[in-house]
């Protein structure tokens, strides 16, 4: 009888992040490069991961809210932000270029992670799930409105991803760029 069955199983794959490449903007514009061209080498659904957020600070401030990272918005305020490093002055170009490619695209984005954290993982795998063409789990709601929303991405993680910012992340009163100013 299974050898008359047959199964089709689509993969996803799952490219993680150290989130600590979020306190360093030349790495983090490495890290989007690679999980872009990755994304388009190997051709399966994809999920970006940020690893290990409940040690994102112990290897510096952020410069900018967690949603920044992992909604990837609006990369010239990063760009901005590597000009204030006399090193990365003298490529200011060649980012400039990379950021646009990968906003041009506009596939990148993270789903932040703390395996420690049981909500953290329900996401990741609800994201991996839905990845693997299954949307609906048993304590979901079944609809025909669920079922758009689902085929359409309607699914924002502002909320969930404000919520980890605010568990790892401490409130800072100035900016990482406002503290670069004052000096």
């Amino acid at each position: 009888f299974l050898s008359l069955c047959a199964f089709a199983f689509q993969l996803a794959a799952v490219h993680l992040v150290d989130s600590h490449y979020c306190t360093d903007p030349g790495k983090f514009i490495s890290v989007l490069c690679t999980s872009l061209s990755t994304m388009l080498h190997v051709e399966l659904p994809h999920i970006n991961i940020l690893s290990k957020m409940d040690l994102i600070e112990q290897y510096g401030k952020l410069a900018f809210n967690l949603d920044y990272y992992t909604e990837v918005l609006d990369l010239s305020y990063l760009v901005d932000h590597l000009a204030s490093d006399p090193f990365f002055r003298n490529y200011r170009r060649l980012n400039e270029k990379l950021v646009e490619v990968v906003e041009d695209y506009s596939l990148v984005s993270f789903i932040p992670l703390n395996v420690q954290d049981k909500e953290s993982m329900r996401q990741v795998m609800q994201a991996v799930d839905k990845a693997n063409g299954y949307s609906f789990g048993d304590q979901e709601h079944r609809s025909l409105e669920a079922l758009m929303s689902a085929a359409v991405g309607a699914d924002f993680h502002f909320s969930s991803t404000l919520a980890v910012q605010e568990k790892y992340v401490q409130s800072q009163d100035k900016a990482v760029e406002e503290e670069v100013m004052d000096l």
